[in-house]
């Protein structure tokens, strides 16, 4: 990354600058960086993200990247085959890699840009290839929550029907980056359209990814773990992260959340409608309480913003929600990705103890282990299923989890690979 950004004329700083102040209270000069930061040691602590801090730390971190390429075809090509070839290096025999461009990305160079970024897949099978190493790459392409995801992903399809380059490489769509502020159901009809092209067009199907219960500051955790529910209901395949669903339920203990009144209005309506089910799950709150409050959160806007204390009653409660979501989940054929670095770091857990991997396995959820951003957290695939041993899962478990992620690929879970 530091030979890249020298290599680059024109850094585009004004993307790096002001949130990694806002986050660090640190300056940076952006007429001596190189010289300030010539010691690889010291670009890797700017570099890396190994604390424990909200998702806008990360974000601040991750900028850089975005300050320093030139993201243009070459490169993109020059990175991706770097990258291919250095997992298959570590043994990895499949991988899945996301790509993110600008919310109002041009359709000509969007076009371009993947296909430099399938060329270097291609190149890197190569590579690793010639090494001895044979490595299975695909591409998720990864969609802003809130602008011309529809039109980007009408591209691609149109794209995938014209050139096998597309169609062979191209296996998912995902939404990533911040989830505060976007609740799943704002997405339901557009993944509704997208299981229906699925369905109808076999052989151009694409998985949808879905980053939930992440960073969730925005609203109580009840409500959190909800949007993991309704992200699987909607028809994601994989979702990302989902650390509310299963996180031990004291870790809210003392916390003061706000949440916007609509938000609130959901969750009730959520806890009514199944109000038999959650309670066999465990102690809740009284049936005649969540009445009175649906009855109360209807005078208010719903722009309104409520605090909520998270005491111990509240704790119970969530648990019992949670393993209702659980089984819920546990029933249908989404899988959650958990990535032990990011979730120690970016959900400020206290250890890899904390990590609610185990509480899934116990709930027969399905999922994989991935590394997230693996040069950002300077972590590796083998590194991420040792966190996941400290996390208490056996090494028989993780055997297993590694089998049965080959079921979890894209092209399985979207039905375009039948077998």
């Amino acid at each position: 990354m530091f030979r890249i950004g020298k290599n680059n004329p024109e850094p585009r700083w004004h993307l790096y600058l002001d949130s990694y102040e806002k986050a660090y209270g640190i300056k940076i000069r952006p007429s001596t960086f190189f010289e300030d930061y010539a010691d690889i040691q010291k670009f890797s602590k700017l570099y890396h993200f190994r604390e424990k801090a909200p998702f806008l730390h990360f974000q601040a971190k991750f900028n850089l990247i975005i300050a320093l390429v030139k993201f243009d075809e070459r490169e993109i090509t020059e990175v991706t085959h770097d990258v291919v070839l250095s997992n298959s290096l570590d043994d990895i025999s499949y991988a899945e890699y996301r790509l993110m461009f600008g919310k109002e990305e041009p359709k000509e160079s969007f076009y371009t840009k993947l296909m430099a970024c399938l060329e270097g897949l291609t190149k890197g099978e190569e590579s690793a290839k010639k090494e001895g190493k044979p490595i299975q790459s695909k591409l998720v392409m990864s969609l802003h929550r809130d602008l011309n995801f529809e039109r980007n992903y009408d591209w691609m399809k149109n794209w995938m029907e014209k050139e096998s380059m597309i169609r062979n490489g191209l296996v998912g769509i995902d939404f990533c980056h911040i989830e505060e502020g976007h609740p799943p159901k704002d997405k339901k009809t557009f993944f509704q359209s997208v299981t229906k092209d699925n369905q109808a067009e076999p052989n151009t199907a694409l998985s949808i990814l879905y980053h939930v219960g992440e960073s969730f500051r925005d609203k109580t955790p009840f409500s959190a773990v909800r949007w993991v529910l309704e992200s699987a209901k909607n028809g994601a395949h994989r979702l990302g992260h989902a650390l509310a669903l299963g996180i031990d339920s004291d870790y809210f203990l003392g916390d003061e959340r706000t949440e916007l009144v609509s938000e609130a209005k959901d969750q009730i309506e959520c806890e009514l409608e199944s109000y038999s089910e959650i309670t066999s799950f465990g102690p809740y709150y009284p049936k005649e309480e969540l009445e009175l409050k649906r009855k109360e959160l209807k005078t208010k806007p719903d722009s309104e913003i409520l605090k909520i204390h998270f005491d111990e009653t509240q704790s119970q409660y969530l648990h019992t929600f949670q393993n209702y979501v659980m089984s819920k989940i546990a029933k249908t054929d989404v899988v959650i990705e958990c990535c032990p670095s990011s979730n120690l770091y970016i959900g400020m857990l206290e250890s890899h103890i904390d990590h609610p991997i185990t509480r899934f396995l116990q709930n027969d959820i399905k999922l994989t282990i991935g590394s997230d951003d693996p040069g950002l957290f300077g972590t590796t695939m083998p590194e991420e299923y040792g966190h996941a041993h400290t996390a208490g899962v056996s090494e028989k478990d993780l055997e297993s989890i590694r089998e049965k992620s080959f079921s979890y690929r894209s092209t399985k879970l979207s039905g375009r690979e039948l077998d």
